[in-house]
């Protein structure tokens, strides 16, 4: 009968532990999920603010293509020699293209905020390609940005340290010795065509690259992230 007693209660005790053994991995397995989920909407969240970055960025890229769009037929008439006197004297465009530039600045919070968070708890390949992405056209565009920037640097400065008519040019008022250069001098041309192989062969280009590349990568955060709607 002691035995009998014994027994069920060891069975009882048994099953008491098996309950609360059971309770306990419930819970670890609900912690965890939600931890899991936590991390995952951090990532959403990260993805949105990346897309936002994005479109900001592909905003000022069409920005800065239109403004070369509208500059452009100005280079070529120089480059053909087909402007006249009276373009230099009542256009400062003509000069300016080569001693101004407008200038970009990308969004990266969503990458600064990517390239700090943890993805290696996650199956997603995604946020290694935005990073490498990230990474490798902003390189390349600094540089061509910079070289753009230099081109311009070294044309104001020559035009500044050896020529009296600087000072009217930047003064927007015609100057017959500017215009005698533009029209003659062939160290004005060679200027010209680097500044337009600068802008329209080397920067602009990588612009339109890393836009190709981020559309691809707006679609691919679009299939991932729920709609709140």
């Amino acid at each position: 009968m002691k035995n009998r007693k014994l027994g069920n209660y060891l069975l009882y005790a048994i099953g008491e532990i098996i309950l609360v053994v059971i309770g306990i991995l419930i819970a670890v397995s609900l912690n965890n999920w939600n931890a899991s989920r936590k991390e995952q909407n951090k990532l959403y969240n990260i993805y949105n603010i990346v897309a936002a970055d994005l479109k900001n960025d592909i905003k000022e890229i069409d920005k800065m293509q239109f403004f070369y769009d509208q500059v452009k037929p100005l280079f070529n008439k120089i480059l053909k020699d087909s402007v006249k006197a009276v373009d230099y004297a009542f256009n400062p465009q003509y000069t300016y293209i080569m001693i101004g530039f407008p200038e970009i600045t990308f969004n990266k919070r969503g990458y600064s905020q990517l390239t700090a968070f943890n993805t290696d708890k996650f199956q997603d390949s995604l946020p290694t390609q935005i990073i490498e992405f990230y990474t490798e056209r902003l390189r390349e565009i600094k540089i061509d940005d910079d070289m753009r920037a230099e081109d311009i640097k070294e044309n104001y400065s020559h035009f500044k340290n050896n020529y009296a008519w600087w000072s009217d040019v930047i003064s927007l008022k015609p100057n017959k010795d500017f215009i005698e250069y533009a029209l003659n001098d062939p160290d004005y041309k060679n200027r010209i065509a680097t500044t337009h192989f600068m802008a329209y062969q080397v920067f602009l280009p990588e612009l339109k690259t890393f836009k190709k590349q981020a559309e691809t990568i707006l679609s691919q955060i679009e299939e991932r992230v729920p709609n709140e709607n």
